[in-house]
């Protein structure tokens, strides 16, 4: 198996488990935005199942040996076809399951603009909700979670491959 399809598989893969905990998470009530929950869980199964694929593909695609660049490169690339899955994910729980979503992200955003700056003015506070109401917009969402996703998997790949990296033993 080659390593953009064996990529695909495992990407698709790790994107099915983030959405179906992210379904978990909602279907629970646990706010996604306040609690810390559902990041750890979320980066500890990303982290420990690149971790996993990596491995199986250095032992039974590549008989034991994966250079740091080759590990690198697979777990972004998994990385990046999990967060093509998510990004799905995210349109489909902003526009279904979630619509309230984003006014809700606006109010936390005020929120916590008043809090860090009680003083500020009325304009520049309406100014801030603006500007950040233009990014949560379904579309945006989309980008930014295949874009954040795939970043994310760039740094963990890029630690797990010291970890994980063989060299053949000639």
């Amino acid at each position: 198996m080659d390593r953009k399809k064996f990529a695909m598989n495992y990407g698709a893969v790790l994107g099915l488990a983030l959405s179906l905990l992210g379904i978990i998470f909602w279907s629970m009530n646990i706010n996604e935005q306040t609690s810390k929950v559902p990041s750890i869980l979320n980066n500890a199964l990303i982290i420990m199942f690149l971790a996993f694929s990596i491995v199986k593909y250095r032992d039974e695609v590549m008989n034991g040996v994966l250079s740091y660049k080759q590990c690198l490169k697979l777990g972004t690339t998994i990385s990046f076809f999990s967060s093509a899955v998510m990004s799905i994910y995210t349109y489909v729980y902003i526009i279904y399951l979630n619509p309230e979503i984003i006014t809700n992200s606006l109010e936390l955003t005020e929120q916590t603009l008043l809090q860090s700056d009680p003083d500020i003015s009325d304009e520049m506070l309406e100014m801030q909700i603006q500007f950040a109401a233009k990014f949560m917009q379904p579309h945006w969402m989309m980008i930014m979670t295949l874009l954040g996703g795939t970043f994310m998997g760039f740094l963990y790949s890029s630690i797990l491959s010291f970890f994980t990296k063989k060299s053949s033993n000639k």
